[in-house]
C-alpha cells in the first residue's frame, strides 16, 4: 500500500501482517477490565508501522466516561492514521460502530501548547455512541512514519509495562522486519528477550506482557537503573550514522544571506569584544534574550530545525533552531565550533540506549576556544563569561557531524567556576553568647541570576525578605536589597539581620564552627542486596559553590585557640572541598569551595569512597573561646546596658519594619528576657498578644509576669492560655504556678482530671507528687514515683524526679543518696547531679553537694536553680560568697524565690 500522508484519517481493513487475537480463544480473568493491549510494529526501509489493538470491559461508570472517548495521535507530514476496527462486543454480538457511520473527528493540534511546544501531532476522537457498562469495546488502528530526517533510517521505542502496573487477559508487543534489513533491537533495564524467530522472510520479536515485577532499585542509583523499560529497535548500524544521519540539517553555509541586521549585531559583537570567547558568551546571550523559547515540530520539524532566516524574522525557536542560529553567529564571528546532542531526562541512560536520535531530547552547541570544549545552550538563560566553562549534567554528548562521530563523555576540565558565592559577616563583638548581627551577601551566576533579575523591579519588599529567608532560615531580616550585575547572568542578594549566637556553649566552654564542607558531603549508599551490588551510585551535579564567613569576635583573637587544620583540600565521592581559614585582627576567617563533578560511581569504589568521606569528615575546624568568657547574665544584676546598644537598635529597626505583625515584637521581646530586660520583654509581650493573642503568647506573657513576681497576672495568662487550648500542658502550667503560690488545693484542681498518653499521665503523676508533698503528704508523693518505677525500673527521667522530689520535700532521706547516685549512673546528666546535690544539702554533707554543683555548673553555668542550692551550701560552709551567688541567681531568675520558698528555704 502505497503511503498517502494526510491530516485525515483512513479507514481501511489492518494489514496482512497484522495477527490478530481471537477474543473467543482469551483465558479470561474475570478481575481484568484490560482483555487485549495488543502492539504490532512493522520496520520497513524508510517507514514504521504501529498497529495497536485495545479491548477494554466497561465494568463501571468511571470506565464507561474514559474509554468511551477514544483517542488516536499521529503526524501527517510523516504518515497516516488508519482505523481498522471500532466495535461493540454485547453478549456475543457485535456492533461495528464504523459501519454504522460513526467517523472520528480531529479536534486539535498543540497538545501542549502550554508547555511552548507545537509537536506537528493531530488527534483524532471518536466518543463512542451507545456504549453500555458491561460491554466490551474493541478498538484497533494504526499509525505510519517515515520521518523526514532519517531517510531511509528507522527507529522505534515501546514503553513495556510490568507487573503489577496493568495486567491483561492478553499483552505484547510484536515487531518484526524483513529478514535482510539490518535491525537491532534491545530491551532495558531489567528485561531479557526471546529469541528472534523467522518465518515467511521476516524476523518476529515477540515481547510478552506484563513483565515480571521489576527490582527495586536504590533510590541513589543512576536514572538508567530506574526509568521505565523500553523496547527499542531500530535499524542505525552505530552512533557513526546517527552523527551523520542528523548533520545535513545544521548546515550553517549561506544562512545569514540576507539577514543585514543580524549580521550587523554580529559585527557588533566583534568589534566590542577582545577574545573569541568573550565573542561566543555575547553571541549566546543574543541567541537566549532574542529568541524566545517555541517547539515547532510542523512540516517535519521534530528532527530537522527550521531555517536561520525563519528563526531571526519570528524570533522564536526550539533547541534545534536556536543551535542553528548560534552555529551561524559562531561561524562568522570566526569561532569553531559544532552541535551536539544530549539527553535532559536520563543523561547517563545514552550510554545503555540502542543507536538512535531517540536516545537523545536535546541539542546544543559545542564551541572549541584556545583548545578548550564550552557548551553553549540556546535555550538557557543568563548567559556568564565566569560560567562558560561550567560543563552540564547531561553527561554525554554525540557530535553531529557528515563524517561521523562515536558518543562521548562530557567531562570538566577547564575548573569549575561557582555558580552561587556567599559571603556573610557576622558581628560577635558584643558577646560570644549574644545574637550576632550579621550580613550576608550572596552573587549568583548564570541562570538563577537571569531569572532574579527578570522579575527584581516588580518584587515588593515583603517577597525580597521572604527569599532573603529562604536562602537564611535562622537570621532575623532587617533589610534586603537586590543588585543587578553588569549583565543578565550575574545578580546580587544582599541583607542585614541578626542570627542566633555563633558559640554554642553546651559542652561548658564556647566552640564556633565543628560543621563544614567537609563534614556535609554525606556518603553512605545502600548496596546490601545482592542485586544492587553491580549499581553504581548517582552523584547529583555538577556544580560548584564558595562560601565565607568573618565572625568579629568579642575579644583579642590571641585569647582563642584554634582547633584543626586551617588550609586544607581534600576529595571523596565525587566532591572537593577546599577550605581557608585565618584568626587575626580579632576576626576570625573561613572560605570553603566545595566543587561537585557529579555523574556516578562505580559500585566497586563505593566502599573506597565511603572511607574517604569518613576520614574528611574528621576534618573539622573549631574556634574555641576564653575559658573566662564573659556570658550574658552579666546583665542580670547590670543596670549599663550600653554593650547591647547596637543589638538594641538591630531590634528597633527590626520591629520598625514590621509594626503591625507580631512576629518582629516576638523576637525583640525574648532578646530582652534573655538579656533579663524582663520589663521591656513584657511591654513587647503586650504587643504580642494585642496582635494575635494565642494561648503560646499568653503562656510566654505568664513566665515575664512570674519574673516580675506578678503572680496574679501570670495566673490569669495561664488560665487564658488553657481556656483557649485545654491541654493537659497548660494545665500543669498553671499548676506549677499555683504552687509556687502556695496555693496546692488550686493546683491539685488544676490537673486533676486532666488525662493523655503515657508520657503525659506520667507528668501529671509529678505534678500530683508535689501537690502532696506542699499538703504535708510526701510519703504519697513518693508512692507515685515507685509506682510507675514498677513499669521502668531504669527510667532516667524517673529516677531523677523522684531524687529531686526526695530532697525538696525531705522524704525517707535515709535512702535518697542511693536513688540519686543511681540516677547520676543512668542519666548521665548535670540535671541528676544537681537533684543528688539537693539531697546531699538536706543530709549536710554539704562539701558532697559543693563537688556535684561545682561540676554541674563547669559544664553548664547557666544552671540558675545550681547556682542557688550552691549560694546556701557554700554559707553553710561559711563561704560568704554564698550570699553573691544567691543575690545573682535571684538577678537572672526572680521567680525562683517562690520555688525555693515552698520548700522551706529562708527567702
Amino acid at each position: 500500500m502505497a503511503v498517502l500522508a494526510g491530516e485525515t484519517p483512513l479507514y481501511e481493513s489492518a494489514p496482512a501482517w497484522v495477527e490478530r487475537v481471537d477474543l473467543s480463544e482469551l483465558e479470561r480473568d474475570p478481575a481484568n477490565t484490560i482483555l487485549v493491549a495488543d502492539t504490532q510494529i512493522r520496520i520497513e526501509k524508510g517507514r514504521r508501522w504501529h498497529y495497536v489493538d485495545e479491548v477494554v470491559r466497561i465494568a463501571s461508570a468511571q470506565q464507561l466516561t474514559s474509554s468511551g472517548t477514544v483517542n488516536a495521535v499521529w503526524y501527517p507530514d510523516k504518515g497516516d492514521l488508519i482505523v481498522h476496527d471500532v466495535a461493540i462486543v454485547r453478549g456475543g454480538e457485535v456492533i461495528d460502530v464504523i459501519a454504522q457511520g460513526e467517523t472520528f473527528e480531529v479536534l486539535r493540534r498543540e497538545r501542549r501548547l502550554e508547555e511552548a511546544v507545537v509537536d506537528g501531532s493531530l488527534t483524532a476522537t471518536l466518543f463512542v455512541p451507545g456504549l453500555q457498562i458491561c460491554d466490551e469495546l474493541r478498538v484497533s488502528y494504526s499509525t505510519t512514519l517515515s520521518d523526514q530526517a532519517l531517510g531511509d533510517e528507522v527507529q522505534s521505542q515501546s514503553h513495556l509495562w510490568r507487573k503489577p502496573e496493568r495486567t491483561a487477559d492478553f499483552a505484547r508487543v510484536l515487531v518484526s522486519w524483513p529478514e535482510n534489513l539490518d535491525v537491532s533491537y534491545k530491551a532495558w533495564p531489567q528485561a531479557d528477550l526471546a529469541p528472534v524467530e523467522t518465518r515467511k522472510g521476516y524476523d518476529w520479536l515477540n515481547v510478552e506482557l506484563p513483565l515480571a515485577e521489576a527490582i527495586e532499585m536504590p533510590s541513589d542509583a543512576p536514572s538508567r537503573f530506574k526509568q521505565s523499560t523500553l523496547l527499542q529497535v531500530g535499524t542505525f548500524a552505530g552512533w557513526n550514522e546517527v552523527a551523520s544521519a542528523m548533520a545535513p540539517h545544521y548546515s550553517v553555509e549561506g544562512a545569514l544571506d540576507g539577514l543585514d541586521d543580524l549580521v550587523a549585531r554580529v559585527d557588533a559583537i566583534r568589534s566590542e569584544n577582545s577574545t573569541k570567547l568573550e565573542r561566543a558568551v555575547a553571541a549566546l546571550e543574543l541567541v537566549q534574550s532574542d529568541v524566545r523559547y517555541l517547539l515547532n515540530g510542523l512540516n517535519g520539524g521534530n528532527y530537522i530545525p527550521q531555517d536561520v532566516a525563519t528563526t531571526w524574522d519570528r524570533k522564536y525557536g526550539d533547541c534545534k533552531a536556536k543551535t542553528l542560529i548560534l552555529l551561524a553567529l559562531l561561524n562568522h564571528l570566526g569561532v569553531e565550533a559544532e552541535p551536539v546532542l544530549v539527553d535532559i531526562d536520563t543523561g547517563d541512560g545514552v550510554q545503555t540506549s540502542l543507536p538512535m536520535p531517540g536516545a537523545f531530547d536535546h541539542v546544543l552547541v559545542r564551541a572549541t576556544i584556545d583548545g578548550q570544549l564550552y557548551y553553549l545552550d540556546g535555550t538557557s538563560i543568563g548567559a556568564n563569561i565566569e560560567l562558560v566553562g561550567n560543563v552540564p549534567d547531561f553527561q554525554f554528548a554525540l557530535p553531529i557531524r557528515t563524517a561521523g562521530a562515536d558518543l562521548e563523555p562530557i567531562v570538566q576540565v577547564l575548573p569549575r567556576a561557582p555558580e552561587l558565592k556567599m559571603f556573610i559577616t557576622m558581628d560577635s563583638s558584643a558577646g560570644a553568647d549574644l545574637p550576632a548581627l550579621t550580613k550576608f551577601e550572596m552573587k549568583m551566576f548564570g541562570p538563577s541570576a537571569a531569572q532574579l533579575n527578570a522579575v527584581a523591579d516588580q518584587l515588593t519588599d515583603d517577597v525580597k525578605r521572604q527569599i532573603a529567608r529562604n536562602a537564611s532560615e535562622e537570621i532575623d531580616i532587617i533589610n534586603v536589597e537586590f543588585i543587578k550585575g553588569e549583565t543578565l547572568g550575574e545578580a546580587t542578594l544582599k541583607y542585614d539581620g541578626i542570627s542566633e549566637a555563633v558559640f554554642d556553649f553546651s559542652t561548658g566552654r564556647g566552640e564556633l564552627g565543628g560543621e563544614s564542607a567537609f563534614g556535609s558531603i554525606g556518603f553512605s549508599p545502600n548496596r546490601s542486596r545482592r542485586d544492587w551490588r553491580e549499581v553504581p551510585v548517582a552523584i547529583t551535579g555538577p556544580s560548584a559553590t564558595e562560601f565565607s564567613s568573618h565572625v568579629i569576635l568579642p575579644a583579642d583573637s590571641a585569647q582563642y585557640e584554634l582547633v584543626g587544620e586551617a588550609q586544607l583540600e581534600g576529595e571523596a565521592a565525587g566532591r572537593r572541598v577546599i577550605r581557608n581559614a585565618s584568626l587575626d585582627d580579632d576576626v576570625f576567617a573561613v572560605s570553603e569551595t566545595s566543587i561537585v563533578r557529579g555523574g556516578e560511581i562505580a559500585a566497586d569504589q563505593v566502599l573506597t569512597e565511603r572511607r574517604k568521606v569518613m576520614r574528611l569528615a574528621r576534618n573539622e575546624l573549631k574556634l574555641l573561646a576564653p575559658k573566662d568568657t564573659p556570658r550574658l547574665w552579666r546583665f542580670a544584676q547590670a543596670k549599663d546596658r550600653s554593650e547591647l546598644a547596637k543589638l538594641d537598635a538591630a531590634y528597633d529597626q527590626l520591629v520598625a519594619f514590621d509594626p503591625e505583625k507580631a512576629a518582629p515584637y516576638l523576637t525583640r521581646s525574648w532578646f530582652r528576657y534573655d538579656t533579663y530586660d524582663f520589663a521591656g520583654a513584657l511591654a513587647d509581650m503586650n504587643k504580642v498578644i494585642e496582635i494575635s493573642g494565642t494561648a503560646e503568647y499568653y503562656s510566654q506573657r505568664a513566665l515575664m509576669h512570674k519574673q516580675l513576681l506578678d503572680y496574679e497576672a501570670a495566673e490569669a495568662d495561664f488560665e487564658e492560655a488553657y481556656a483557649l487550648d485545654p491541654a493537659p500542658d497548660r494545665a500543669m502550667e498553671l499548676a506549677s504556678l499555683l504552687l509556687d503560690m502556695q496555693d496546692p488545693v488550686a493546683a491539685r484542681d488544676a490537673i486533676a482530671y486532666e488525662d493523655g498518653d503515657e508520657g503525659v499521665r506520667r507528668s501529671l503523676a509529678y505534678w500530683l507528687a508535689h501537690v502532696d508533698g506542699q499538703e504535708g503528704k510526701s510519703e504519697v508523693g513518693l508512692d507515685r514515683f515507685d509506682l510507675l518505677l514498677l513499669d521502668d525500673p531504669n527510667n532516667a527521667s524517673l529516677l531523677n524526679n523522684k531524687c529531686w522530689f526526695m530532697g525538696v520535700w525531705q522524704v525517707q532521706l535515709d535512702q535518697a543518696a542511693q536513688v540519686c547516685t543511681r540516677a547520676v549512673e543512668v542519666n548521665g546528666t548535670s540535671a541528676a547531679q544537681d537533684s543528688r546535690a539537693m539531697v546531699y544539702y538536706r543530709l549536710g554533707r554539704f562539701e558532697d553537694a559543693l563537688s556535684d554543683l561545682d561540676e554541674v555548673l563547669d559544664v553548664s553555668p547557666g544552671f540558675t536553680t545550681s547556682l542557688l542550692l550552691r549560694g546556701f551550701v557554700k554559707l553553710e560552709l561559711g563561704d560568704k560568697e554564698g550570699k553573691v551567688e544567691i543575690e545573682e541567681a535571684l538577678a537572672r531568675s526572680p521567680s525562683l524565690a517562690a520555688n525555693f520558698r515552698k520548700w522551706g528555704f529562708d527567702l
